[in-house]
């Protein structure tokens, strides 16, 4: 799984993907909220049910994204998102690790 939200979404897959969620959860609960109409057709306890659980997952990939958004797998940490990117950390492809203690 990881590795195919990392080849849809690139290095920060992380961030892309709980925000994508974050938006689309908070667009079906503020949908429902605003027309109860789209929801019309299921059972009184199937709405209430369907507005919880997107309010829920709101909420939660909203701390999820905002926990990743910049953490140390985001450009500008230590991934490289370019090619170019990859050659100022490893100018000539190897990893060297560098212990000044």
């Amino acid at each position: 799984m990881k590795n195919m939200l990392s080849k849809i979404f690139g290095p920060n897959w992380r961030s892309s993907s709980s925000g994508i969620a974050t938006v689309v959860a908070v667009c079906t609960a503020i949908a429902i909220h605003s027309d109860p109409t789209l929801v019309a057709f299921l059972p009184d306890n199937a709405e209430v049910y369907i507005t919880g659980i997107s309010k829920l997952v709101a909420v939660v990939s909203g701390i999820i994204f905002a926990l990743t958004v910049k953490d140390s797998a985001v450009t500008g940490g230590t991934v490289a998102s370019t090619v170019e990117a990859e050659e100022r950390i490893h100018p000539h492809g190897e990893n060297i690790w560098i212990n000044y203690n």
